[in-house]
């Protein structure tokens, strides 16, 4: 996963002292620290803020944080003298800035203080996003906690929002629910427009069974994010967990309503519409969703495998129906039923056909591989379909596909 990184610029702005209000450590340090005689900074403030005269003094610390600091901005450079001067640096940034605001109590050094914060949360930052992408997940949501904690010690929290996300997906990964919806529920108080974050919410709590908790949520996505349309789509959701069908449908057009301009994007949502009106069966509003789908774009997946996986799950829905017909029942409904659903498994064949010929015609490379998975879906649906209409040539050719594709993972 590849995380923006936030950058902050260190300020070194110089500070004015009276001379009498200082040591010579600290004099020194300030002014070794300005020449990035960084190994001397080190040693004489750390000295200072031993000293009995320095240790209590604001300014000692403020500027032990900065020179730890800067240590820390050497530390990425290999070829740097002091890439090894501290390999704490960052905890001992943070413990001298979180010191300087204990002492600093006329904020006379908040500026330089903060910058402090900031680029130190830019480090835990950055190893959180780093342990993340490599599968380190305790230590992911370590570090994005500690990055949190510097940034809203900064006085601007606006820069905790990257690191609250990090925490959550980090939760996610280690299945700890309450985790995720502490982070993610605190980026929605902040009106975080990441759709990840109200999506993995919606379906935690309707996972849980907690529809009131999943329609607060879309609800605030939209609230938030009035013009994304998938906002509204959520809202569809909502609507439709709590089978107020009408108002599901009145959300699916907002969100048609906002992408009908998007020659791109609307056949797709479309297809998103059709398969959330199938949930409520409304199965001749979904198709008319998938046909006007197709009609603006006949070439594509995802209209053609929706429509041949909703007739096909209605043909299931019949041949199963027919199997619950007593054995002596003499009105013909089994009859009827098997009829119907091999009508509609008859029917699916066209769209399964339409949407392999479409993932077989895209060229070779990464994109077609991540169709795999649907290939595989689509013939495993078309050797059904066969099977029960005893179309046997068929199935064997789809047969030697499907083990044509499981040989080669």
């Amino acid at each position: 996963m590849k995380m923006k990184k936030i950058i902050m610029i260190l300020a070194l702005t110089a500070l004015t002292f009276g001379a009498s209000a200082q040591t010579l450590n600290v004099q020194s340090a300030i002014q070794d620290l300005k020449k990035n005689y960084l190994k001397k900074a080190k040693a004489e403030i750390d000295l200072a803020t031993e000293h009995e005269a320095t240790k209590d003094d604001a300014k000692t610390w403020c500027y032990r944080g900065l020179i730890y600091a800067r240590i820390g901005g050497e530390a990425t450079n290999p070829k740097s003298k002091f890439k090894d001067l501290a390999p704490d640096w960052a905890e001992q940034a943070y413990a001298a800035a979180l010191e300087c605001k204990r002492l600093d109590t006329k904020n006379e050094y908040a500026n330089e203080n903060n910058s402090v914060f900031r680029f130190v949360g830019n480090e835990y930052y950055s190893r959180s996003t780093e342990a993340y992408n490599s599968q380190r997940y305790q230590e992911a949501l370590q570090c994005a906690e500690k990055a949190i904690e510097m940034y809203n010690n900064s006085g601007d929290s606006k820069f905790a929002g990257e690191s609250m996300y990090i925490a959550g997906i980090s939760a996610k990964a280690m299945k700890d629910n309450e985790g995720v919806k502490k982070y993610f529920n605190n980026l929605i108080r902040k009106k975080t427009d990441k759709q990840a974050v109200y999506r993995t919410l919606f379906n935690l709590y309707k996972e849980e069974g907690n529809k009131d908790g999943a329609m607060k949520t879309a609800n605030s996505y939209m609230k938030n994010c009035k013009d994304d349309y998938n906002a509204y789509l959520m809202m569809a959701e909502g609507y439709l967990l709590n089978e107020n069908f009408e108002k599901g449908k009145e959300m699916i057009n907002s969100a048609l309503d906002k992408t009908k301009d998007d020659a791109v994007l609307y056949p797709q949502l479309l297809c998103q519409a059709a398969a959330i009106l199938e949930l409520t069966q409304d199965y001749a509003g979904a198709e008319a969703k998938y046909r006007e789908s197709m009609g603006l774009n006949p070439n594509q997946f995802e209209a053609n495998f929706g429509m041949g996986k909703m007739i096909y799950n209605r043909a299931v829905d019949k041949h199963n129906a027919a199997n619950e017909v007593p054995v002596d029942d003499e009105t013909g409904l089994y009859d009827k039923l098997l009829g119907e659903s091999n009508d509609l498994f008859r029917q699916s064949i066209q769209y399964f056909t339409a949407a392999v010929a479409f993932i077989d015609a895209m060229p070779d490379g990464d994109a077609k591989k991540m169709q795999r998975a649907n290939l595989f879906n689509c013939l495993n649906a078309l050797k059904v379909v066969y099977t029960r209409l005893e179309m046997y040539t068929e199935q064997k050719a789809v047969d030697a596909r499907m083990t044509e594709i499981q040989n080669a993972q």
